[in-house]
């Protein structure tokens, strides 16, 4: 039985995860690809489209990003403001095709143009709801990131006709489970992570796995997007070389995991190396019928609250270290 916070959503939901291979640095071609990628969903019947950690421009740093000088003319002529052409293009298309779409981009801040997000763009229908902005910068020798964007400071849900989603990018969801846990209390049963995940030992059993266990912790589907191929597609990367800058070679194998009772959580869709489109349709009847048995988030707010505040204390005894 759909709780009542729920009932006036609807029911059944075919989400897509798109294996993307990114041309860096061409927002053109990308939007193009994009466009292309969004037309083949639809035609799918997909109503909820997830796209890559910076999908519009490709991911990858730059020699003046790793100097760590205080300007990159890279970037910044990568980066467009919200609304801006790119959202509005998109926007355009999910009206016209009756779908919603996620995406990665370079965020410009509307109020201090020399501030840069690693963002991922919501839009629907409606228009454009709004980004969410990467929280958990990446540092070198690895990736530039740190160096060119700020973190962002919000963890929104975006209303659908579907329910709340969530969205969460890469190094966020991968190793900081505390916030896919709270896109989930704050209502989402729908999170995707755009990604940007490179290929090494183990990685695609850990991409899959870890998909799973964030379905599993929060009873919510979760959808993983990410890129294929790259400039150093043939690279392999061993015990030696951990502590080396990666030049873009991308796993691939989106996955669409999540709980179908009585199981906690099961992969529904898995992608592998190469360019394609994985998708499944899920029912939020079949997802709610853990609520009978296993309300998390009622506990939560109910009689696990002094619970909840602990976690919450503790988490604030330590912001500034242990």
């Amino acid at each position: 039985m759909i709780p009542e916070r729920y009932a006036t959503y609807e029911k059944i939901v075919t989400v897509a995860a798109v294996n993307f291979g990114c041309i860096v640095g061409d927002k053109a071609a990308n939007l193009a690809k994009i466009e292309a990628n969004l037309r083949e969903a639809a035609a799918q019947g997909v109503d909820i489209v997830a796209f890559p950690e910076e999908a519009l421009v490709g991911c990858g740093g730059c020699d003046v990003c790793r100097t760590e000088a205080a300007h990159c003319d890279y970037h910044d002529a990568l980066a467009e403001t919200v609304p801006g052409p790119s959202t509005e293009r998109i926007a355009a298309l999910a009206k016209e095709l009756d779908l919603y779409v996620a995406f990665g981009m370079i965020e410009r801040d509307a109020h201090d143009p020399s501030v840069l997000y690693n963002a991922a763009a919501m839009v629907g229908p409606e228009g454009i709801l709004g980004t969410y902005r990467k929280v958990h910068l990446g540092s070198l020798p690895w990736v530039t990131e740190g160096v060119t964007f700020e973190p962002g400071t919000s963890l929104p849900v975006f209303e659908t006709r579907f329910g709340p989603v969530g969205i969460l990018i890469c190094y966020d969801f991968w190793f900081n489970p505390e916030l896919t846990r709270l896109l989930a209390l704050k209502g989402a049963r729908i999170v995707l992570n755009c990604c940007a995940t490179f290929a090494g030992p183990g990685k695609r059993d850990y991409m899959v796995q870890t998909t799973c266990t964030r379905a599993q912790e929060n009873l919510s589907y979760i959808v993983s997007a990410n890129h294929v191929g790259g400039p150093d597609s043939s690279a392999s990367y061993g015990a030696g070389q951990l502590d080396e800058g990666r030049t873009g070679h991308f796993l691939g194998h989106s996955t669409i995991a999540g709980p179908a009772f009585p199981r906690f959580s099961q992969v529904f869709a898995e992608a592998g190396a190469g360019e394609e489109i994985v998708s499944a349709t899920l029912s939020f009847e079949k997802l709610h019928r853990w609520e009978n048995i296993f309300p998390w988030r009622d506990w939560r707010a109910g009689h696990q609250a002094a619970t909840s505040q602990l976690i919450a204390s503790e988490f604030q005894k330590l912001v500034q270290g242990p």
